[in-house]
């Protein structure tokens, strides 16, 4: 492996991390608990080993389960999701050739679905995705409720040939008749312990730019309209960062924001009124941020500077409270680029303020010693000519 341009990456573990963030998309639109995707997977996993999956296979069915909801934050339309969730993970380095896993994962086996394919047309992660989903969506195993655990069973039953095969059934039978599949899904500590231990160790040197491709996605999740990336670039260059440095802030710069699907659509784009209570909630993104990143192996810098967004130099920001002596140069730029990015664009896709607005902001607020005047000085003077 390259160091300088290379570094370990283990995709699930990846995305068993970032699943957090999606869990709080799934729970504000189906309104179930915390651990929707870690459940998903682990569903899908017990299928997947009673039908004796390889261990590549596996691995793919697993990461496939926990991004399966990353379309969802960007569409209210079931097909426009699929597509857009499909689209999101064409750069993600699975092991094996499997196609249109995402785009077909609310196919139903009798044709009825949303692309009127059926039977063995449906990939067969597709169809082991869809019931997975299907279930705890609508029955939250997440919590002890015997009825709907009989419920889910009955359903399946029902949907024998319509929605779900013989096959998968068969398969999900065998699992739901161990007391442990039901019992480890209301622990989501004990549903991680069982995904790790189901999967070998996949991880591979990955190019920087590779995973900078796979994070961006859940920058645009966040903030489609964004420049950050583009804005942090420009700087990069600027101050002329070794390639390692470069990409691995711009990494950071792709997550910073992360936390911020753990707020909500509703808050995030109500613009003013904001109440003590929301001012307070909006406040928890950087730790939902911190809490994210830092199980990504190999993250910890990007993890370290992405979750000091909110800092400040005179020790007025959030979440630890930080001052100037405890902000490296990187820290100090990434909070600058973030706020400056804000004033530019704001979620409800409008310009907010000029270049010249923005950067008369940040220098008053540099003048209380909440930004480096120098850093500001910088962005003013490559940004406005870029």
């Amino acid at each position: 492996m390259n160091k300088k341009k290379q570094m370990q990456f283990n995709l699930n573990n990846f995305l068993l991390a970032t699943s957090i963030a999606l869990d709080f998309v799934s729970k504000e639109r189906y309104k179930i608990s915390l651990g929707h995707a870690k459940r998903v997977a682990f569903i899908a996993l017990n299928i997947g080993i009673k039908m004796d999956l390889s261990k590549e296979e596996l691995s793919d069915l697993c990461a496939y389960s926990l991004v399966s909801s990353i379309g969802l934050n960007q569409s209210n339309d079931d097909k426009d999701f699929c597509e857009i969730s499909n689209e999101c993970v064409k750069d993600f380095p699975f092991l094996t050739q499997n196609k249109n896993i995402l785009k077909y994962q609310k196919e139903k086996i009798d044709g009825s679905g949303i692309f009127a394919i059926k039977g063995d047309e449906i990939p067969l992660f597709s169809q082991i995705i869809f019931l997975a989903k299907t279930l705890d969506t609508m029955y939250d195993f997440g919590k002890e409720n015997i009825k709907n655990r009989f419920d889910a069973i009955e359903f399946t039953k029902d949907k024998l040939d319509m929605y779900f095969s013989r096959q998968i059934i068969e398969k999900f039978f065998e699992c739901v008749r161990e007391v442990t599949f039901w019992q480890d899904m209301l622990n989501e500590q004990d549903t991680l312990i069982f995904i790790y231990s189901s999967l070998d160790d996949f991880t591979q040197a990955l190019d920087f730019e590779k995973i900078l491709k796979i994070t961006t996605n859940f920058y645009k999740i966040e903030n489609p309209q964004s420049k950050l990336i583009e804005l942090s670039e420009v700087m990069c260059e600027f101050y002329e960062f070794e390639h390692k440095d470069k990409l691995t802030f711009l990494i950071a710069a792709s997550l910073c924001n992360i936390g911020k699907l753990t707020l909500g659509k509703e808050l995030l784009e109500k613009e003013q009124d904001l109440d003590i209570y929301e001012i307070e909630k909006i406040k928890t993104y950087p730790y939902y941020t911190k809490k994210i990143l830092q199980n990504i192996i190999g993250f910890s810098d990007i993890t370290s500077w992405a979750s000091k967004v909110q800092e400040r130099l005179d020790g007025s920001g959030y979440i630890l409270s930080l001052t100037g002596k405890d902000l490296t140069f990187k820290d100090r730029l990434l909070q600058s680029l973030n706020a400056y990015n804000a004033l530019r664009q704001n979620r409800v896709y409008r310009e907010l303020f000029s270049h010249n607005e923005a950067i008369e902001i940040l220098k008053f607020e540099a003048s209380e010693n909440r930004f480096d005047i120098a850093i500001i000085e910088d962005i003013d003077r490559v940004l406005k000519e870029s």
